[in-house]
């Protein structure tokens, strides 16, 4: 039993598209028209929903064309003005618009203003970033070896231009013997003016870019695995410390980490996270939700295939610096845009405006996709969390 459709000629804003429920709260129904639509062109997509009697909008109402969902832009009451923008391809479906009304026994939209307007070529933010992948080097290095180390890979790194360049966890004994280092606790140092920083600083303020490392650090009398941050002049920026410690690293006395912060550089919004972290999703949702656009992840281990899951489930990209597997750039989408196995670098350009997480180009983490039951979704701001915290107190 579809809802009921009924067209209502006034109203303020102009003709209404009423759709109404009739008791059954798995009836679905929409109201559709044709657009005229380019292809290779770029649409500005808007509607607007009158609400009543309806609990959950996001489950219940829901617009799109040609495959793209319209996200609520804002609210005044009960009413929800939807819009998207959108470039049309060969691969999207029939050029529709449709207005949907679902899971609701009594509730009623009346759709209003649906508008599809051709606009120019968006000009999108695009950032350039390198990652490095430290390989076993000929004979072991000393410290200062390894230093010297880091400071030739930036200086090549920075032929390519990057808005960021992202080094591996512990790159300060990367290819160092452990007779040299004499263990992680013993080779932590200061942050953020200890021999490495100095280097990490030097090189981001020649070359005009960020710096991102991850070392041991020593702060009073605890050992953290960090991740550090330094801007374009050279200027320290912040910090990340890992979370999720491995057996070793409890067994070695390291301090856990308790924050998830959130850098905003010039170019992107930014979070990292290190090594074992990788393996909870909750740290890659939790920082999604920040709207961090690149995840950072020095590592020295790890598994490629969780760095795309990441990547796809947030809808987000993701940038591995590593030490074992290689060091990878992956897009929103999951797809892998560059690699290096060796002792290299890899280099891609992000578009940071427009990222596709899926075929239905669901296009953000913190609406979700459309017409799925807000229990089900599993989002951090959901009620749902707070019963399962209820539950798991008692």
């Amino acid at each position: 039993m579809a809802p009921v459709h009924r067209f209502e000629p006034g109203g303020e804003d102009g003709p209404r598209l009423i759709l109404e429920g009739t008791g059954d709260r798995h009836a679905i129904g929409c109201w559709r028209g044709p657009v005229e639509l380019k292809e290779g062109r770029w649409y500005r997509a808007s509607v607007t929903a009158h609400l009543e009697r309806i609990e959950h909008p996001a489950l219940s109402v829901f617009a799109q064309v040609a495959k793209h969902f319209l996200v609520p832009e804002s609210t005044d009451g009960n009413t929800i003005h939807l819009g998207r923008l959108f470039r049309f391809g060969n691969e999207d479906s029939a050029p529709d618009m449709e207005l949907y009304l679902k899971a609701t026994e009594h509730g009623r939209a009346a759709w209003s203003a649906p508008n599809v307007t051709e606009v120019p070529s968006p000009d999108f933010r695009i950032a350039r970033v390198a990652t490095v992948r430290m390989g076993e080097p000929a004979i072991p290095l000393t410290l200062q070896g390894q230093r010297s180390r880091i400071a030739g890979k930036l200086e090549q790194a920075e032929k390519l231009e990057p808005d960021i360049v992202a080094l591996t966890e512990v790159a300060p004994v990367m290819g160092v013997s452990p007779e040299e280092h004499g263990g992680f606790v013993a080779s932590a140092e200061a942050v953020p003016n200890g021999p490495t920083c100095r280097v990490l600083a030097e090189a981001a303020k020649k070359h005009n870019m960020y710096v991102l490392c991850g070392l041991a650090e020593r702060r009073g009398k605890h050992v953290f695995n960090t991740a550090v941050l330094f801007d374009r002049a050279g200027q320290f920026t912040g910090q990340y410390d890992k979370t999720h410690l491995t057996f070793g690293e409890l067994t070695a006395r390291l301090s856990c980490g308790e924050n998830y912060p959130v850098f905003d550089l010039d170019f992107a919004r930014i979070g990292i996270h290190i090594c074992y972290d990788e393996w909870f999703p909750e740290v890659a949702r939790t920082y999604a939700h920040q709207g961090v656009e690149i995840l950072f992840l020095p590592v020295m281990g790890g598994k490629p295939i969780t760095w795309r899951t990441r990547a796809l489930d947030n809808g987000i990209y993701f940038v591995s610096a590593s030490s074992n597997p290689p060091s990878m750039i992956i897009d929103s989408s999951g797809m892998i845009l560059a690699e290096t196995h060796g002792d290299g670098i890899a280099c891609a350009d992000l578009n940071l405006d427009w990222r596709e997480t899926n075929v239905y180009k669901d296009p953000t983490l913190s609406y979700g996709m459309p017409g799925i039951a807000p229990g089900m979704r599993m989002t951090l701001d959901d009620r749902l969390l707070d019963d399962l915290h209820r539950l798991l107190k008692d």
